[in-house]
């Protein structure tokens, strides 16, 4: 076969093993609870509204990804503030974190028993509720390593064969507040904040995902679930019985 051919042959691989890495996998932040002791349920419920975006309106470093272009740079950092409409090398359609955030913690307190109805207010705007969930998101900071391996020109041929094509680093940062709806007062306020890695994703894994999840879609609703965890005995104590 000569080099054209095979030059052409690669290339089609790479496109279709990640040119549209998994569009078809989930893009929610949704997963199940991590094991936790077993809660109290109480008759109470709990309504959650839309989080209130207070992110930074802005892609970072994202305009150095041409970068990759120079020849001997070996990796690539690039960091979105928004990275359900921006990614430099993973395709993330959708829809904004701050409507995904809230509709993730309203699917995890309906696991975790610690209310007896849990309602996502979007969904049912005229339902009536004891307690009230708000939440601001100052932060869902995505940091892509992009490995070029001296040259973006054979860099293709790298991850073809498997090698390491780019790692993420995640930070969130979420402030919820529980209200009375009774008397409208703040009862308990918390932040869901912390930092994961996913190191050395090549192109085969990222078209596969995790757990039915995009990759970046997975670490933050991992990220999201084990903070959750942690504030979950806190809710109980204030989610009583009305």
């Amino acid at each position: 076969m000569s080099r054209k051919l095979l030059f052409v042959f690669f290339t089609l691989l790479l496109f279709f093993t990640s040119g549209c890495a998994a569009p078809h996998l989930d893009l929610s932040f949704k997963r199940d609870l991590p094991a936790t002791r077993n809660f109290m349920e109480a008759s109470a419920s709990v309504g959650v509204s839309p989080f209130i975006d207070l992110r930074p309106q802005a892609h970072g470093s994202e305009n150095q990804k041409w970068l990759g272009m120079i020849p001997g740079i070996l990796w690539l950092e690039i960091g979105t503030d928004i990275p359900e409409i921006y990614t430099a090398f993973s395709p993330f359609d959708a829809k904004p974190i701050s409507e995904s955030m809230a509709e993730a913690v309203a699917d995890l307190l309906k696991q975790s028993k610690v209310a007896g109805s849990v309602i996502y207010l979007p969904h049912h705007p005229d339902a009536q509720v004891d307690y009230r969930l708000e939440g601001r998101l100052h932060k869902t900071l995505l940091t892509e390593t992009c490995y070029y391996y001296g040259s973006s020109l054979y860099a293709w041929a790298t991850r073809v064969f498997g090698l390491p094509y780019v790692s993420y680093d995640v930070v969130l940062d979420v402030e919820l507040q529980l209200k009375s709806n009774a008397t409208g007062s703040i009862i308990w306020s918390g932040r869901l904040k912390g930092e994961g890695q996913d190191k050395y994703n090549t192109v085969y894994r990222l078209a596969k995902g995790k757990e039915g999840k995009h990759v970046i879609a997975h670490n933050f609703s991992e990220l999201l679930a084990s903070e959750m965890v942690r504030i979950l005995p806190e809710l109980e104590h204030v989610v009583v019985s009305p």
